[in-house]
């Protein structure tokens, strides 16, 4: 009978060892949620910190368009060319004079304002025939500005800018077309002035009245007698034409006094005329 050998190696056992040093079920469990709950919370994290890194940037990316949006394109050659003439809309025209009345001879002087009140530069023209000042007596315009203005004057104007030329004069003399010279002189009443652009719609100010007075009524001189007209009464003490002179008033020399009339008191009586000759 043999002896059974004992030199096998030994298998390695499939069932988990249970000593003290191998972990759990419970332990390895433990640590799979862990790992899971890691993994979770690095997601989120990184979910979170794109959503930040987002809100960071957006308003970043969102002014620069914007900006390109509200950003005007580069002007055109035609834009950057010379500049327009003003409207009506870019002005602002006014008048006024240095009196309200004025006496017989005296000039009219007229403040004229012209300021730019538009957005970008425009051209007008300043001189006398451009901005034009008007007369008017009712609807009749007896005086402009234009009818003797000179040349061209043209001025460009930004925002808020004044034409420093503001003064015009008025001697009171009609114009016309042409500047036709010894124009007649207006009558006194009421007059209006304003002040307008030629060639632009709507630019015109409001008008100012002023007052040319009538030259007073002149008084006659008291040192001076006047005569009297023809069937008046004669002053007191003068006798009226063809009258008698009053009793002891000597006529006129060579006037015989009237019949019946008795001579004055210490004239000599009138010689008595010749008796008629007899007939032969």
């Amino acid at each position: 009978m043999s002896t059974p050998r004992t030199d096998r190696t030994p298998r390695p056992s499939t069932r988990p060892s249970t000593g003290p040093g191998a972990p759990t079920r419970a332990a390895l469990v433990r640590r799979r949620l862990v790992a899971l709950l890691l993994l979770v919370a690095l997601v989120v994290g990184l979910v979170l910190l794109g959503q930040v890194a987002v809100r960071a940037v957006g308003p970043l990316l969102s002014g620069d368009a914007s900006a390109q949006e509200g950003k005007s394109p580069p002007p055109t050659p035609e834009a950057a060319g010379p500049p327009r003439d003003c409207t009506a809309a870019s002005l602002e025209l006014a008048v006024t004079t240095n009196a309200a009345e004025y006496e017989p001879g005296r000039a009219v002087q007229l403040d004229v304002t012209v300021r730019h009140s538009g957005g970008r530069p425009c051209l007008v023209d300043g001189s006398d025939a451009g901005r034009q000042v008007l007369v008017y007596s009712g609807d009749e315009l007896v005086w402009s500005s234009a009818h003797c203005g000179s040349t061209e004057r043209l001025l460009l104007m930004s925002t808020g800018d004044e034409d420093p030329s503001r003064l015009v004069r008025w001697d009171r003399h009609r114009s016309v077309e042409g500047c036709a010279p010894d124009q007649p002189e207006v009558g006194p009443g009421t007059y209006t002035a304003v002040v307008s652009i030629a060639g632009v719609d709507g630019a015109t100010s409001e008008p100012v009245t002023f007052t040319l007075l009538a030259p007073p009524a002149p008084t006659p001189d008291p040192a001076e007698p006047t005569a009297p007209a023809d069937g008046t009464t004669p002053p007191e003490g003068a006798p009226a034409d063809g009258t008698a002179p009053a009793d002891g008033t000597a006529p006129a020399d060579g006037t015989p006094p009237a019949e019946g009339t008795a001579p004055a008191e210490g004239a000599e009586p009138p010689a008595p005329s010749d008796p008629p000759a007899s007939g032969a």
